[in-house]
């Protein structure tokens, strides 16, 4: 699967709205983009009360936190648990991934936006998530041990 290369990040003067009308859709949409590996559909959602994420870092580093992001998101099945209050009027949702034989319940943080009203995915807990990650690199891929390690054994 190809990843949707981000184009046209910066500002959203004139472009369609960022955020999603709820919290529960702001987790629903992220979660689904990470799947698509959809990196303008999850960057359309990721933000704080201030502004999109997309807005306030580069590109370069906007798609290198989104790619590791998709990484630990790759999943067989997910299901979004409900929304129960959190601190500073913020939204946690538990998140339920499933791979194989591995599964791990990460919280999903989201905040109303103060300007626009619409609800952005503020913070995950990836470390649940890394084992993952893992599972998501190929072996033929992974980075060997560094030379001399064994033979100090």
């Amino acid at each position: 699967m190809g990843l949707a290369v981000l184009a046209g990040c910066g500002s959203n003067r004139g472009g369609a709205a960022t955020g999603a009308e709820s919290s529960d859709a702001a987790v629903q949409q992220f979660v689904f983009a990470a799947k698509a590996e959809d990196l303008q559909a999850m960057s359309a959602v990721w933000g704080d009360a201030e502004m999109p994420t997309r807005e306030r870092v580069s590109r370069q580093e906007l798609e290198q936190r989104l790619l590791i992001t998709i990484c630990h998101l790759r999943s067989d099945e997910s299901r979004i648990g409900p929304a129960r209050a959190a601190e500073g009027g913020r939204v946690a949702h538990i998140v339920t991934l499933t791979k194989g034989d591995l599964r791990a319940e990460s919280a999903f943080t989201t905040v109303r936006n103060t300007k626009s009203g619409r609800w952005y995915v503020e913070n995950i807990d990836l470390t649940v998530l890394q084992p993952f990650c893992k599972a998501s690199v190929p072996q033929s891929r992974r980075i060997p041990p560094l030379l001399g390690a064994d033979a100090a054994r």
